[in-house]
């Protein structure tokens, strides 16, 4: 049954040029409160990373859904990142954060770091949300931009992936 799963997902896959799978790039993001929070430091969860622009409805959206899944599968092992991208990220998580309390870390990094994490060309042009699906080992397994089709179902296509994920 997984392995069907696991075909119907990669069907679905459009990525703009990223390798999969991949490490997870080793990162330290900036966070409201001035720390820094390692992408490492989740192995051996499963992870969306979820990168948006603090100015797009559908990623605000999009965060309140993985808040609902963060709070079923966490108990799993299962771990949401996001990570703002935009021009007044740094300056924006902070009110966001206290704001809606999504319930996961929400931090933000400079366009080349982002573009590093997502694995893109700097003449890519992603589009957001992004998500980043990571495996126990930090491989990122899939990668979806707010484009692909995957978003048409978004709720049912991310739980599918957890729980494949959680599974192995």
């Amino acid at each position: 049954m997984f392995r069907v799963i696991l075909a119907f997902v990669c069907l679905l896959i459009s990525v703009e040029g990223a390798t999969l799978p991949r490490p997870l790039a080793d990162i330290s993001v900036p966070v409201a409160d001035g720390k820094k929070i390692r992408l490492s430091q989740y192995r051996g969860k499963v992870m969306v990373v979820a990168l948006i622009s603090t100015t797009c409805e559908h990623c605000i959206t999009s965060m309140q859904m993985l808040g609902q899944l963060q709070k079923e599968y966490g108990p799993q092992g299962f771990q949401v990142f996001s990570v703002a991208a935009d021009d007044m990220a740094a300056k924006m998580v902070g009110p966001l954060t206290r704001l809606r309390q999504f319930g996961f870390p929400l931090g933000y990094l400079d366009r080349d770091t982002a573009m590093q994490l997502c694995d893109f060309k700097p003449d890519d042009h992603p589009f957001v949300p992004m998500y980043l699906f990571v495996d126990k080992k930090g491989a990122v397994r899939f990668q979806y931009a707010g484009k692909d089709d995957f978003f048409k179902k978004e709720e049912k296509n991310t739980r599918i992936l957890i729980e494949a994920l959680l599974k192995q």
